[in-house]
């Protein structure tokens, strides 16, 4: 896990899911994240909502871009440009862990 993402590009093979370090709780659609860690809150709305319940039990970041370029038909590549800086932000914050793909 690299807890300290930076601007770098994740892998789409990467896995991504929910910190330990967290709770969160859905608010008729939105999602309500409280960071243990530093005591703040977060909200994502309706599509962050989403990803965030795709990366409960952990998923690849492909799979996350799939599922939400069909369901809200987006582009692949702009969905893939809007999940990276999604996904940055949040292990930045410590809200979610990255398990790159194991290079075999």
């Amino acid at each position: 896990m690299d807890s300290s993402v930076s601007a770098r590009r994740l892998s789409g093979s990467s896995t991504v899911v929910a910190g330990q370090q967290q709770v969160s709780c859905d608010m008729n659609g939105d999602v309500v994240i409280l960071s243990l860690k530093d005591g703040v809150y977060y909200e994502l709305e309706s599509v962050g909502a989403r990803v965030w319940k795709l990366i409960q039990n952990g998923t690849t970041i492909n799979e996350v871009r799939d599922i939400i370029s069909e369901e809200y038909d987006v582009e692949r590549e702009r969905c893939e440009d809007d999940l990276q800086e999604l996904f940055q932000d949040m292990a930045a914050k410590g809200l979610i862990e990255v398990k790159e793909a194991a290079v075999s």
